[in-house]
């Protein structure tokens, strides 16, 4: 019963787990929607969007999180490593851009709002993304804070529920006082600023899958102020790094299942360390090794994506031959049920990518 239960609580609150279950054996049958091979011939050539790891330090221990077990060094990325790396991209012909780290949170980088203006200069990068937890947004002055918001297209604000205690049981500090003075300052300087400042994303990560129900008041107070919501209550594994915690409600995925095509991160983007670093995989690949492609300081990223290395990543699962750290993940997703989605319709070679991409899959 408690199975049954559990799948219940997954298709209702949790419909992209439930479409990685299910959904990629239903369309094997269906025909693709010639969205799909379009996007498949456009990431051969470049990728949806370039991440930026500028830090891979945090402040936060999220029990959801592999950054409490990364064994790799922690630092911050150099500047001119930083303008290496955008140039290369420029070259590649450039497009979308997210500072989301690997793992880590970008407020913590000292340089973010040099980085964020080297950016927004560049003709060829027409969108600057980031997600953070927002405990260091204290940190920036209401200027800071409207440049940011005048920059960036997209912030998304990871957040570990509405009650202090969920919090801390979710984060591992004790910080939801400062989270909740950031949300209120996000949302009055958003009115303030002139222009189109960034969509505001409030993600909610809590172990309570009827955290809508038990705020739907509060949550409907942030739409109606131009703030998009989301939850997540059971997660990715890390491949195998987070595990389910009955003692803190934590539902984690599990990891086994059919890897026929090749992963949909793998597909749309390539992730840069702070340290130079590039990985096929900034989503599960938290030390930046498992599924390496290349060194920013040493190749150019037109070499990296077009290159061997990564061919064999996506070659792989087709050949049965996934790495480790693949056959492991239950953040997996087949390119094709990504593609095929609504929110994929209008994208375009090197374009912003729509709004509806961030809210329902990238993040920020």
């Amino acid at each position: 019963m408690g199975s049954v239960v559990r799948m219940l609580k997954t298709a209702t609150i949790a419909p992209v787990q439930t479409l990685r279950g299910i959904g990629h054996r239903l369309l094997l049958n269906l025909r693709q929607p010639p969205q799909v091979a379009r996007l498949r011939e456009i990431v051969q050539e470049t990728p949806l969007i370039l991440q930026i790891e500028t830090t891979n330090i945090c402040n936060s221990r999220c029990v959801f999180c592999a950054y409490p077990n990364m064994k790799r060094p922690k630092g911050v990325m150099s500047m001119p490593l930083f303008e290496k790396i955008v140039q290369d991209y420029c070259r590649m012909g450039g497009g979308p851009v997210s500072l989301t780290p690997v793992v880590g949170d970008a407020l913590l980088d000292p340089h973010l709002l040099q980085r964020i203006e080297l950016l927004a200069a560049q003709k060829k990068i027409n969108q600057i993304s980031l997600t953070t937890n927002a405990i260091a947004l204290e940190r920036y002055s209401d200027d800071d804070l409207a440049t940011i918001l005048n920059k960036l297209a997209c912030i998304q604000i990871s957040i570990g529920g509405l009650a202090p205690l969920t919090y801390r049981t979710m984060y591992g500090v004790d910080r939801f006082p400062q989270v909740e003075r950031a949300m209120e300052r996000l949302m009055t300087l958003k009115d303030r600023v002139a222009g189109r400042p960034a969509a505001v994303i409030f993600a909610f990560r809590t172990n309570d899958w009827q955290f809508e129900h038990r705020y739907r008041r509060q949550l409907k107070e942030y739409r109606r102020r131009g703030i998009f919501v989301s939850h997540i209550w059971n997660y990715a594994n890390y491949a195998g790094q987070v595990q389910t915690d009955r003692q803190l409600r934590l539902e984690v995925i599990d990891g086994h299942g059919e890897r026929l095509h090749s992963c949909i991160y793998a597909n749309v983007h390539m992730a840069v360390c702070w340290d130079g670093h590039i990985t096929a995989c900034g989503c599960a690949d938290f030390e930046g090794q498992a599924l390496g492609i290349g060194h920013a300081g040493e190749d150019t990223l037109t070499e990296v994506w077009s290159g061997q290395k990564r061919a064999a990543i996506l070659d792989s699962f087709a050949a049965g031959k996934t790495p480790g750290i693949c056959r492991k993940c239950s953040a997996y997703q087949p390119d094709f049920t990504v593609f095929a989605q609504p929110f994929c319709r209008d994208i375009s070679r090197r374009q912003p990518l729509p709004l509806e991409y961030f809210q329902q899959f990238w993040g920020g």
